[in-house]
Formats: structure tokens, C-alpha cells, sequence
């Protein structure tokens, strides 16, 4: 019994271990100091949010845009970036404040006129983008 007590417990705080999805709608923006590349108004959008949540709320994440610095976002923000239409390289690592870490690359493809959303979320596993409806 009392093993079957522990495995809950320990399993309810690794359930606790990740971020949830935000909607980019309900997301703040990432302040104008963070945002460093790709800001420019173009008819194809990338749009990234990062998860709200506790795990990892204390760093944040460095988005890259074809291996450019592009924004550092912390949790629960909101960023737009104008894209040419075509196939990007996006990744994230964690901010030099917090170690840095290894970067996660993802292929993203862009049509002209369309809005791509990404979303950063955080695990035990460490940091990932992947597609999101939010």
C-alpha cells in the first residue's frame, strides 16, 4: 500500500513537470527589447508562443530563425515574425542565464499569405517547438 502511495505521489509531481498551451490571443507579446530579427509586416507570418506554467517559468528561451537570434521569450508570451514564403529552420534553446543549453531545431514551411503557429513548451525532456492550434 504504501508503495502504491509513493508511486502516485511521484507521478502527480512529474505530471506537474510541464508547461501547458497558451493561446497566442491570451499570451502578453515579448517586450520590444527582446524581439531582435524578423519583425518586419510581410503577408506570411510565423507565430510563436511559449507555454504558460511554473517548470521553467525562471529561464527563457532563445528563438532562433535560420540559426539568427530572433527573440528571447520568457513564459507565456507572444511573438509575430514576418517571413518570406519558403522553408525556414527555427530552434530554441535555453538563455545563456540559465546555461544555455542544447538547441532544438524544427523545419517549418511558409506558403505565401499564411500564418504558421509554433509553440515552445518545456519538460523533464528539456525544450521543444512544435505545431500547435493555439
Amino acid at each position: 500500500m504504501r508503495r502504491l502511495l509513493i508511486a502516485a505521489l511521484a507521478g502527480a509531481v512529474l505530471a506537474g513537470c510541464s508547461t501547458s498551451p497558451i493561446s497566442a490571443d491570451k499570451a502578453d507579446p515579448v517586450p520590444r527589447d527582446r524581439l531582435f530579427a524578423f519583425g518586419e509586416r510581410t503577408n506570411s507570418q510565423l507565430v510563436v508562443t511559449r507555454d504558460s506554467g511554473m517548470f521553467g517559468a525562471g529561464c527563457n528561451s532563445r528563438f532562433y530563425i535560420d540559426g539568427k537570434l530572433a527573440a528571447e521569450f520568457a513564459s507565456g508570451e507572444v511573438a509575430r515574425f514576418g517571413l518570406q514564403p519558403g522553408t525556414r529552420v527555427i530552434g530554441v534553446k535555453p538563455s545563456a542565464a540559465c546555461g544555455g543549453g542544447a538547441l532544438v531545431e524544427r523545419e517549418v514551411s511558409v506558403a505565401a499569405g499564411e500564418t504558421v503557429r509554433r509553440r515552445i513548451s518545456i519538460s523533464p525532456g528539456g525544450l521543444d517547438i512544435s505545431p500547435t492550434a493555439y
